[in-house]
């Protein structure tokens, strides 16, 4: 009986004297994704044990606008399990796909007879050409000394290229 509650309890942590110091311990503690029981089965001379997941007391938090369903914005860092910089990814990815238009808007309705502010429209979709006009913005500078302008977030530079041609940050 101790065994299982040993094996339970200590499932997702390592010895902390085999580790450097608080940095390198983030690591091997697993994200919270339910409650783990271990049963054990016998059947004859042998024995099973199998860890099952049961559900959480908890409550999920809901989002400020629950009829949006988008479960993106809602979920931090600890549920997802992704290390920061993949978190760090994964929020821009997300706030491009609401400047696209692609996701749906959480924000809580306003209030009656509040009037909101007037946003500048943006060019959404990462070119060259000014949103408001049919004259593409010009080219400055001969092409061996042209100034060309960065293209999406820097945070995605270092992503991975499946193709053979390589990323174009810059046009």
């Amino acid at each position: 009986m101790a065994a299982f509650q040993a094996l339970g309890s200590g499932c997702g942590q390592l010895p902390h004297g085999l580790l450097a110091g608080p940095a390198a311990t983030s690591w091997s503690q697993l994200p919270a994704r339910g409650f783990r029981v271990v049963v054990g089965i016998q059947e004859g001379k042998t024995t099973i044990i199998e860890g099952c997941i049961t559900a959480t007391p908890k409550e999920s938090p809901n989002p400020p606008n629950p009829s949006g369903q988008c479960p993106i914005c809602t979920l931090p860092r600890k549920i997802t399990g992704l290390r920061r910089e993949e978190h760090c990814k994964m929020e821009e990815c997300v706030k491009m796909a609401y400047q696209a238009g692609l996701l749906p808007n959480h924000r809580p309705q306003l209030p009656e007879g509040v009037v909101p502010k007037s946003k500048p429209q943006l060019n959404q979709y990462l070119t060259r050409w000014a949103p408001h006009s049919l004259m593409p913005i010009y080219i400055k500078g001969l092409p061996w000394k042209r100034v060309l302008m960065a293209l999406g977030s820097p945070l995605l530079r270092d992503n991975v290229c499946y193709s053979r041609t390589p990323w174009k940050l810059y046009h």
